[in-house]
């Protein structure tokens, strides 16, 4: 690499364009290999989110908890050769490595429209909080749909994801297998994965989006014991502050299904998404639902992080950077959302409400406030009954 980076820096010797030199560009905060001719491209990629949290009021003492955590350290790379790609990243939080993103793609044209087809481990299409990076929500948490109701399989999915796009719409659909951290966790399970978003008004003042998702897994016969303990409040980091959805024993198949409804419009967005996880076990059904509610404004006049293509959030730069002698981009954001587990034997039930504010110096620098009233109704486990309370959670975000 050294001799690589020698002839980068000199800008060492003539070739033809298909054999070009190797140059470096900046942008976000990190540099890109390139060669010359833009065919070969190589970026680095880090995120550092360091968070403080604080939970006040709970009729439970043992919910009363402040602390730090680096809530992720990520580290890889993209790579790209004409139509091929190819990612990967690794979190090393939380005492443990997982793999996020691994997997190469291959894009090209189609009468239909674009097409991207992906092999490896890639996130989920669900949602539009559910199908972005947390680095690029406006809040420090996916919403209680993304979260309460994604499959056995979590957010990311090992197995083949293929996306097609048209002028003001996409429809993307994964078939995933084992968890590739954790396969002990879903044991054969398979999961088929559907999202479409359309854009029936796209314009320079006013973009409406409207979107569709559904799943459905196939439980093998090793899956013996299902559960899942949603974290509540915007608290990661507070194990005792969660919304249970109990024990489900010999879960047999499961489907989810959602609608999201979003407008963007100036420095102003908001968005409504519902869903709900259908589980079919030995001898219950459950049913969960979840809803939220979200709305953001920038103080400072940038238009909202939304990308219509993706019909998701993404990357932002402020109109005014301080490196460039401005003072940033400054967002006000608002969210309620609703999870109901009750349907399950000894499912729970939770409400919470957030109001946030972001300031983002730069493109790859965030630093974030969010402060949650909330409430839960418990039917089993230490915590039993209702119960409500306070939290506050800051974050320290470096990404590029």
């Amino acid at each position: 690499m050294a001799g690589i980076f020698g002839a980068v820096a000199c800008g060492a010797g003539p070739a033809a364009a298909d054999d070009g030199p190797l140059v470096i560009r900046w942008s976000s905060g990190a540099p890109e290999l390139q060669s010359a001719d833009g065919v070969f491209r190589l970026r680095p990629r880090a995120r550092l989110q360091l968070d403080g949290a604080l939970t006040g009021d709970s009729a439970f003492t043992a919910r009363n908890r402040s602390g730090v955590e680096v809530r992720s350290l990520q580290l890889g790379f993209e790579a790209a050769v004409d139509d091929i790609s190819l990612a990967f990243a690794a979190d090393l939080a939380n005492h443990q490595t997982n793999i996020r993103n691994a997997y190469v793609a291959w894009r090209g044209r189609t009468p239909a429209g674009d097409l991207e087809v992906n092999l490896g481990n890639r996130l989920t299409d669900r949602g539009v909080e559910g199908s972005a990076s947390t680095q690029t929500s406006p809040f420090l948490e996916r919403n209680v749909v993304a979260s309460a109701l994604a499959p056995l399989k979590g957010a990311y999915g090992l197995g083949v994801t293929a996306r097609l796009y048209g002028e003001n719409w996409r429809l993307a659909a994964q078939v995933a297998g084992d968890d590739i951290n954790d396969p002990a966790l879903t044991r054969d399970t398979v999961t088929t994965t559907v999202r479409g978003h359309w854009n029936p008004v796209r314009t320079e003042a006013l973009t409406v989006h409207l979107g569709a998702w559904g799943y459905y897994e196939n439980f093998s016969g090793r899956v013996t014991r299902l559960t899942r303990n949603t974290a509540w409040g915007g608290q990661h980091f507070n194990s005792a502050l969660q919304v249970s959805l109990g024990l489900l024993q010999q879960p047999r198949h499961g489907e989810g299904y959602g609608v999201e409804l979003g407008v963007v419009s100036g420095p102003g967005w908001s968005f409504v998404e519902y869903g709900r996880r259908e589980i079919a076990a030995q001898p219950s059904h459950a049913s969960i639902e979840a809803w939220s509610a979200s709305a953001g404004w920038f103080l400072t006049g940038e238009h909202p992080l939304y990308a219509p293509r993706n019909g998701v959030f993404t990357r932002m730069r402020p109109d005014r950077p301080v490196s460039a002698g401005g003072g940033g981009a400054l967002e006000l954001t608002g969210r309620i959302e609703h999870l109901d587990n009750t349907d399950a034997p000894q499912g729970g039930r939770g409400d919470a409400a957030t109001l946030g504010v972001s300031w983002r110096p730069e493109e790859w620098l965030r630093l974030t406030l969010n402060a949650s009233g909330w409430k839960t109704d418990a039917r089993a486990g230490a915590f039993k009954g209702r119960d409500d309370g306070e939290s506050v959670t800051t974050r320290l975000q470096l990404a590029f």
